[in-house]
């Protein structure tokens, strides 16, 4: 049955449907230069991320601070100064929606305009000076890192996901249909995350204001290499490494899942991963753990994790030149579902170990 010209559109824009969807199979599409243009303008966005109580201190002058050092890490990995990552840019429209990573300089990779140039330096100086050793503080400057960004990056989406909704013009009404799904689920996530995330930085404040650090529990691994695999970011998982559901998630904002905080990172030679977590995740952070640790390959599946949740990775072009087409694909495929699609409850079960992380050592801090 043919909808109404009067009628409200089947989108749920409230617009009418004359108004909205009607000959939307005739409009021409919307040129591919804008889309790039939206999501490259990540960094128009300029704000330190300092607590309130600190913003005395600010220069005023915001940088692009990296949440992955790129003096210590992101070297280690680069081939001529260049690492590949799946963030920004590594999606193509020309043909469909194609995802695979795309070069970048070390200078620009892990970057976001959320600190000012006195606070990345007087707050992460711990970090980035000296060599990384496994401390309460330590781990917990990595973390309020990535949670920043995080937190950076899903304040500036709203407006990319705003293009999104406009994709389907000129599509069929079936492309229409699936388009516009994906818009919902992916507009809706992002501003429960936004304030989900909100929540574990306001925690993360108090601890760098009162300098306490103990409330924040962490699982380091130690690495006998650099990780061919860098990334910083929080992330609230569906399951666990056996396909069960970790937790629930509600609509309400008011109901806060749990998240994991999750950072790979190089220091002199050696490489870390810190999966870190507030007290009140305690539960599921425990059990992530646990389940992790049940796993048939632990560096497989963190592998599977970080390609199934996260968008800000820096791989190793070497590295990446090495895996054959089906491992390739299998790694885009984990990546696609936390992109475009809802992730499938077995998607970090039988994770292959494709040699980007070696643990040599796990470490526990109040865990």
């Amino acid at each position: 049955m043919k909808l109404g010209r009067n009628k409200p559109c089947w989108c749920g824009s409230g617009k009418k449907f004359k108004k909205c969807h009607l000959d939307r199979d005739t409009q021409k599409p919307i040129n591919e230069g804008v889309i790039h243009k939206q999501i490259n303008g990540f960094y128009t966005q300029k704000y330190c991320s300092v607590p309130n109580e600190m913003k005395c201190d600010c220069s005023g002058r915001i940088i692009k601070a990296h949440s992955i050092s790129k003096s210590s890490s992101l070297k280690e990995i680069a081939l001529n100064g260049h690492v590949l990552t799946t963030f920004k840019g590594a999606v193509s429209f020309k043909n469909g929606i194609e995802i695979k990573p795309k070069k970048i300089g070390i200078q620009k990779a892990s970057t976001f305009t959320g600190f000012c140039s006195y606070h990345d330096k007087a707050i992460f100086q711990p970090i980035e000076d000296v060599d990384f050793s496994i401390s309460e503080k330590n781990c917990f400057l990595v973390a309020y890192r990535a949670v920043s960004r995080e937190l950076f990056v899903k304040q500036r989406s709203t407006g990319t996901f705003d293009l999104v909704k406009e994709l389907d013009k000129g599509k069929s009404i079936e492309q229409q249909k699936e388009i516009q799904a994906v818009y919902k689920r992916l507009s809706t996530n992002n501003d429960l995350s936004t304030s989900d995330l909100k929540f574990i930085k306001d925690k993360l404040d108090q601890m760098l204001i009162k300098s306490e650090y103990n409330s924040l529990k962490h699982v380091v691994f130690t690495l006998s290499e650099p990780p061919k695999v860098m990334t910083s970011a929080a992330v609230g998982p569906t399951f666990d490494f056996q396909g069960k559901k970790i937790q629930k998630f509600s609509q309400d904002p008011d109901e806060i899942p749990s998240y994991i905080i999750i950072n790979s990172f190089s220091s002199q030679g050696v490489g870390y991963i810190c999966l870190p977590w507030i007290d009140e995740h305690k539960s599921v952070g425990e059990s992530f753990y646990k389940s992790l640790q049940n796993s048939d390959c632990i560096e497989g599946s963190l592998l599977a994790f970080i390609f199934t949740n996260i968008e800000n990775n820096y791989l190793s072009e070497d590295w990446w030149s090495a895996l054959n087409s089906t491992e390739k694909s299998y790694l885009m495929g984990l990546y696609y579902q936390g992109v475009m699609i809802p992730t499938y409850s077995d998607a970090l079960r039988n994770a292959l170990d494709l040699k980007a992380f070696q643990v040599i050592i796990t470490t526990k801090l109040g865990v």
